[in-house]
């Protein structure tokens, strides 16, 4: 047991890591303006390794891994999405970061924009999955 929990705490550090501090933090730097701030990304690290701890120890990935990895990756997203936009327009309060509104990636618009970090949280997730997989062997 203690070797497995061991493995899954590397396991989530590895897909936070990859996940956040690589796809993430690039997709801003390169695709939005303006970039997002320090305390953004490690709020999104803090999830996505929260996340990754609660998904590595209960899923099962032996069948259909892909499958469940993008199932993943789409919850973590939205979750995000939730906390970071959705909440903080109920509440008028922001605690992390810039809003969606004031933030462009690609020129898309408000919902084009949306749409495209969902698709970037989600494929963070996986990218981070399968970063943990080729190290973790």
């Amino acid at each position: 047991m203690k070797k497995d929990f061991i493995k899954i705490i590397q396991g989530s550090v590895i897909i936070s890591t990859v996940g956040v501090f690589v796809v993430d933090y690039f997709s801003h730097l390169f695709l939005s303006k303006p970039m997002e701030t320090t305390p953004y990304f490690l709020t999104k690290f803090s999830l996505y390794l929260i996340y990754s701890m609660i998904f590595l120890s209960f899923i099962n990935l032996k069948n259909k891994e892909f499958i469940k990895v993008l199932i993943g990756g789409i919850i973590v997203s939205s979750i995000w999405g939730t906390y970071y936009n959705v909440l903080p327009i109920i509440f008028d309060f922001y605690p992390f970061g810039i809003p969606l509104e004031g933030l462009t990636f690609l020129n898309m618009g408000l919902v084009g924009t949306g749409f495209a970090f969902g698709v970037v949280h989600t494929v963070a997730f996986l990218l981070g999955y399968y970063s943990k997989k080729l190290l973790l062997k």
